[in-house]
């Protein structure tokens, strides 16, 4: 039976803008509607463009069997085109209710974002029920207006990228996974690598065409960024010409590979007006021992290598130091200073 009353709902709306992770604000969506509305089934998606298709991954699952799931193997169709009723959705940012496949009807409800349709709402029951289905919606509306705030808090304004205070925030997440993933031996789908991008002779760019021009240099930069990598690892920009990448289930011999592929791409793009550019990198393996301020240290000392011994290079700091060419020192506490 349906909960809902004054009281309750802006009990709900409280709670639901009391959050600052967009997770927790998935799981408490789906919280909040299981205490409001009658419902079998609640599911949470999200759309990625993976080869040209739609692809789901399934967020958040409540079904009134089990408990809470986050991130639960999806039984559903892998792609948005499989389903006709998401695709409906999809195509037409409209609500689509259909008989389920066993006993009762699916309420597809879309989630929008600033360029369309981003991610589904389903909710499984026996029956539709009007009211229901329209404080769901209401609700995803919060849920959405909230989450662009979320995001434009997270992201950095120029380039798109998340910012250095996210990247605060998520450097200390990725230690703390990799604390708990530690095991004897790690293989290379349990390491994770930390790069330092930064842009040669940026100041120049400036002082040459403008910050106009500089700026279109960032977010040009930023887009090969984001072309280059995979949607799994972490891309920042951390300040002014310099980016950091979080490199996902690769070890160092691979990073290092695909952060020249990266170099590369940089050497060979036209900038308009300013022409070619290039870019220095540092790169460091996370190890689950150290602290995020020695990590990015270590990486740092890589890149002033990198910037010190002829620009338009990739530096590994492990490779480094078993080279000679640097000395282990321990970094001070505090921001560190780029290049």
């Amino acid at each position: 039976m349906a909960k809902y009353n004054t009281s309750n709902l802006l009990e709900s709306v409280v709670r639901l803008t009391s959050l600052r992770d967009q997770h927790s604000l998935e799981i408490c969506l789906i919280k909040t509607l299981q205490e409001l509305i009658s419902a079998g089934q609640i599911r949470l998606f999200e759309i990625s463009i993976e080869s040209g298709k739609k692809t789901l991954k399934l967020l958040v699952e409540l079904d009134a069997k089990r408990s809470l799931e986050s991130e639960t193997e999806n039984t559903l169709p892998h792609c948005v085109e499989d389903d006709a009723d998401l695709m409906k959705c999809y195509s037409t940012g409209e609500k689509q209710v259909s008989a389920d496949d066993g006993s009762g009807v699916r309420v597809v409800h879309p989630i929008t974002g600033l360029n369309g349709v981003i991610g589904f709402l389903t909710v499984r029951n026996g029956v539709y029920v009007e009211k229901d289905q329209a404080v769901a919606a209401s609700f995803l509306h919060i849920y959405q207006n909230y989450l662009q705030l979320i995001n434009d808090n997270e992201h950095d304004t120029l380039t798109g990228l998340l910012n250095r205070k996210t990247f605060d925030e998520r450097i200390m997440a990725v230690m703390s996974a990799r604390r708990a993933g530690r095991r004897a031996s790690d293989s290379k789908e349990e390491q994770c690598c930390l790069a330092i991008l930064d842009i040669d002779h940026f100041k120049k760019v400036n002082d040459q065409f403008g910050h106009l021009y500089g700026d279109e240099v960032l977010l040009l930069f930023a887009q090969i960024m984001t072309r280059t990598f995979r949607d799994d690892d972490q891309l920042f920009r951390y300040g002014g010409e310099e980016f950091v990448v979080v490199l996902k289930n690769v070890g160092l011999d691979l990073g290092v590979t695909v952060l020249e592929r990266f170099r590369k791409m940089v050497e060979a793009y036209h900038f308009p007006q300013v022409g070619n550019i290039t870019a220095s990198v540092g790169v460091v393996a996370i190890s689950e021992q150290d602290l995020p301020t020695t990590i990015i240290g270590q990486a740092d000392q890589a890149l002033y290598f990198a910037k010190e011994n002829g620009r338009n290079q990739v530096c590994a700091y492990e490779k480094l130091l078993q080279a000679g060419k640097l000395t282990s020192v321990a970094p001070a506490e505090g921001d560190i200073e780029l290049f």
